[in-house]
């Protein structure tokens, strides 16, 4: 029988091959189609943080227009391990679709993606809402997700024809519509009022030719354990913010809020790294949520902001704010206030 221990452990290293196997596809879509750009260094361990990360940091030093859509595209049903196995062992496509909704946590970037799946008589539409603040990493995602969800249907319904899906992006096409068409092999629609795929309603309830009943609730609860253990960590998380925020104690250092908390700061590092995260980064996303309090609520200029969040400098402090999201805190301002 399995100790809590040995599955939290299977938890984690299932979670850091995943990441590891999106960083594989990345690079494989490099090459391919921007050859020019290095491929990224995979991390020891590598969490879904790092991915990410990594990303944000690979479109601040290199252009490469509809690199979600050759990511994407490269995603298999497989490459998800138990949570792909759960999905494909399903019934039919509704099915499978509605699992992979329910356990979309552990495979992406859930605190800013979220699913709905509705139909009419002839087409089923499955919508994608993403709230990042971040244009490029916007875009990345919503191309990423949905060609993704492409080669999902591709491979639980090897004989459809791709033609017959419609892939709709809220953006001006970055490149130009027919490579797009020729990466993914549907049609593919920009400046659309929301994102998503459409299809024929008639594939939702097509069988599976991968269904298995008996094995279904197996992986099923396999899943369910996992994204148990991705809540508790993620509480880790949620504590620190809070106290940080709460108390004000933005700049304490990881001892100071380690014994605040009566935790033992080994303890403390090696659970937020278990989260993707170090304690370095969650004062940074405390700073950068209150700068924007600060810059939406207030009227306090840009050197008080900073000085309120301890920076040195307000050029600093500006820098970090570009950094984090893109955009300057004066445009911030300017966009978000009316």
């Amino acid at each position: 029988m399995d100790t809590p221990a040995k599955n939290a452990a299977a938890n984690d290293d299932y979670l850091s091959k995943l990441s590891q196997i999106y960083f594989t596809r990345l690079n494989q879509a490099l090459a391919n189609a921007f050859p020019t750009i290095p491929n990224l260094k995979t991390p020891h361990r590598a969490t879904l943080s790092d991915f990410y990360q990594s990303i944000q940091s690979l479109q601040r030093q290199h252009t490469a227009p509809s690199l979600g859509a050759h990511f994407g595209c490269r995603i298999s049903v497989s490459d998800y391990g138990v949570v792909g196995l759960a999905t494909a062992s399903t019934g039919c496509l509704a099915e499978a679709i509605e699992t992979q909704m329910r356990f979309l946590e552990i495979i992406t970037n859930a605190n800013t993606v979220s699913y709905k799946l509705s139909n009419t008589s002839t087409l089923a539409t499955l919508s994608i809402k993403e709230t990042s603040s971040n244009l490029v990493a916007h875009q990345f995602m919503l191309e990423s997700e949905l060609s993704a969800q492409i080669r999902f249907i591709n491979d639980l319904l090897p004989w459809i024809r791709r033609r017959d899906i419609t892939l709709h992006l809220p953006y001006a096409c970055p490149t130009t519509p027919q490579q797009y068409q020729a990466t993914l092999g549907c049609q593919v629609r920009f400046k659309q009022a929301e994102a998503n795929l459409t299809f024929p309603t008639t594939w939702l309830e097509k069988p599976l030719q991968t269904t298995d009943k008996l094995l279904a609730p197996l992986l099923t609860h396999r899943c369910d354990q996992i994204l148990e253990r991705m809540d508790t960590m993620g509480d880790w998380v949620h504590r620190i913010r809070t106290y940080l925020l709460v108390s004000g104690a933005h700049m304490q250092s990881l001892a100071e809020t380690a014994a605040v908390l009566n935790i033992p700061m080994h303890t403390l590092r090696l659970n937020l790294y278990k989260c993707g995260t170090s304690y370095k980064q969650i004062i940074l996303d405390v700073r950068m949520h209150l700068a924007r309090q600060f810059l939406e609520e207030t009227h306090l200029t840009l050197q008080q902001i900073s000085y309120q969040l301890n920076y040195t400098h307000p050029s600093n402090f500006q820098l970090a704010f570009k950094k984090y999201f893109s955009i300057p805190p004066k445009r911030w301002r300017e966009d978000k206030v009316v």
